[in-house]
């Protein structure tokens, strides 16, 4: 009888280290993006015949940023983006041409660099959309770099999302 009070008690205790070890690798908080991070689409268009996206961005938020996610729909009924453009990268104004990382359009690899400011400080890209048919709607979400455990991260900013219907340029 002893022996069974004992074998429980150590499960019992071995159960309770256990779990208080697992905890640790939980993260307590989520890396989120600070209100006010916000972008808007100075310009965008869509030629048809050559299946090229051009994308003109503005950041007009209270912080910098260092580059979007984008994800397009070839289907006029989708209601969630879920083509990733980003590999399909011609061109832009980025520090070294055609950054993509973790599926992002990145404007530098160390920092968020595209400020907000008065000027006409604008970043363009062209996207390669000739395997995908007619694109039907734009999906753009903001990353920053955030500092969490002393470490850089790349963090979405879904809540300034933007989603822009876009039609051929004739």
């Amino acid at each position: 009888m002893i022996g069974y009070v004992l074998l429980i008690a150590l499960a019992v205790m071995m159960s309770t280290i256990v779990y208080q070890w697992l905890k640790t690798y939980v993260p307590k908080d989520a890396v989120q993006c600070p209100d006010g991070v916000s972008v808007f689409i100075k310009d965008i268009s869509y030629d048809c015949t050559n299946k090229k996206i051009n994308l003109t961005l503005k950041n007009n938020g209270k912080f910098s940023i260092a580059g979007y996610f984008i994800h397009a729909t070839n289907n006029s009924a989708q209601k969630i983006a879920t083509i990733d453009l980003s590999p399909n990268i011609l061109s832009s104004n980025l520090e070294n041409e055609g950054n993509v990382s973790e599926g992002s359009v990145v404007y530098s690899y160390i920092d968020n660099n595209f400020w907000p400011q008065d000027g006409d400080d604008l970043r363009s890209s062209t996207f390669n959309v000739s395997s995908y048919g007619t694109i039907y709607k734009v999906d753009i979400i903001p990353v920053r770099y955030q500092e969490y455990n002393n470490r850089q991260r790349l963090v979405s900013c879904g809540q300034s999302r933007i989603i822009e219907e876009i039609s051929c340029d004739r």
